[in-house]
């Protein structure tokens, strides 16, 4: 198997099947104040990360990973367009935005200065980019429920 095309949403229309899309962050955001971008495309770009020329959010994870974020359906379109390695990582990823500095200090140890960055968010693995006093944070979906309880918890303690 040359690439991983089964892990893209898209990809997955094949033969009449249409995927749902559901964001695991459904049921744990319940009407909090909590942003939910895990519906959002995510492609994760290994090699010539500076070779990147698309529209939509490029996040440098390292020198040769980004992480590109689009609008959701956008994704399958995009993967052809993008340079190396491409493996959609939507549906692995959750994503949230939440806002503030003084509630990010409350749930992770990260330089808030120096964003974006990989490093934990509530003891779970995550990349957290910032714009103003917005911070959207991508992690492992199966997380989602403690990310969530944990950043819903520290907004409690900021009222």
């Amino acid at each position: 198997m040359s690439e991983l095309a089964f892990l893209s949403p898209d990809a997955g229309q094949a033969d009449g099947f249409s995927p749902r899309a559901v964001s695991p962050l459904a049921r744990a955001l319940g009407g909090s104040q909590i942003v939910d971008l895990s519906l959002r495309g995510k492609l994760e770009v290994r090699g010539a990360v500076d070779e990147i020329d698309v529209e939509a959010e490029v996040i440098p994870i390292t020198p040769e990973r980004a992480l590109v974020v689009c609008d959701p359906g956008r994704a399958g379109a995009l993967r052809p367009r993008l340079p190396g390695v491409v493996v959609d990582v939507t549906a692995a990823l959750a994503g949230i935005e939440v806002e503030g500095e003084q509630l990010m200090r409350r749930v992770t140890d990260l330089s808030l200065d120096r964003l974006p960055a990989a490093g934990k968010v509530a003891d779970v693995p995550a990349l957290v980019t910032r714009r103003d006093n917005r911070f959207r944070i991508f992690f492992p979906q199966e997380f989602g429920d403690s990310v969530v309880a944990t950043v819903r918890d520290a907004q409690e303690g900021l009222r």
